[in-house]
């Protein structure tokens, strides 16, 4: 039984069929005795820690594998975050702020694979592009420090383009990023909402002003 969510439990089960390859998180479910009240409606959720996540591609496996690694400069109240597993809508969901949602999009890029994940029916990309463009990843007020943390992380995920030779622009050079990702999933439209998304806040954060 979770302290915290006294009405819930560790799963059995900690495959979910979505963000595959993801080495830290704890799925829970509700208890056996509140089963008859979530007939309609089952729901469970996953606590994922915070950290800068960090993909490796293991030898026989078809799937990379994500590590998030843990930073003590992180402070207390965002040490993990908790998504709830939509059992209807094949989706899972922050009960965060744009943050938690930003974390969320983040974690489907890093386990993307070519192939559709059994839960969501989408790849990890796809889902990823999706939550980016959703109104839960954008704000009227400017980012904080996580955000931006989380944004950097996604916009490094596409490739760097460089015209070669660099005084010439007939030809392009491209370099992939070497983090286990496969190439197909290295998306250059990472980049360009990550961007927009910060550069959206910053033409608002006149409106958040300290007056003196």
């Amino acid at each position: 039984m979770s302290r915290e969510y006294p009405d819930m439990c560790v799963d059995e089960h900690q495959l979910f069929g979505t963000l595959t390859g993801l080495t830290s998180g704890l799925l829970l479910s509700s208890l056996a005795v509140n089963n008859h009240k979530m007939e309609r409606y089952p729901y469970r959720k996953l606590i994922v820690p915070f950290g800068e996540l960090r993909s490796e591609k293991t030898f026989n496996i078809d799937h990379q594998t994500v590590i998030i690694q843990r930073s003590s400069s992180v402070s207390f109240l965002h040490q993990y975050f908790v998504f709830i597993l939509n059992d209807r809508l094949k989706i899972l969901q922050s009960i965060d702020s744009s943050t938690g949602w930003l974390y969320l999009a983040f974690l489907h890029t890093m386990t993307s694979h070519p192939l559709p994940d059994q839960y969501t029916g989408m790849t990890g990309m796809e889902r990823a592009f999706q939550l980016l463009h959703s109104a839960g990843c954008w704000s009227d007020q400017p980012f904080d420090f996580l955000s931006l943390n989380i944004l950097s992380q996604i916009a490094d995920i596409s490739p760097k383009v460089d015209y070669y030779p660099e005084h010439l622009t007939r030809m392009a050079k491209i370099d992939w990023n070497n983090n286990g990702i496969p190439y197909s999933m290295q998306h250059f439209g990472y980049y360009l909402i990550a961007k927009q998304l910060i550069e959206t806040t910053q033409q608002l954060g006149f409106m958040y002003s300290s007056s003196i």
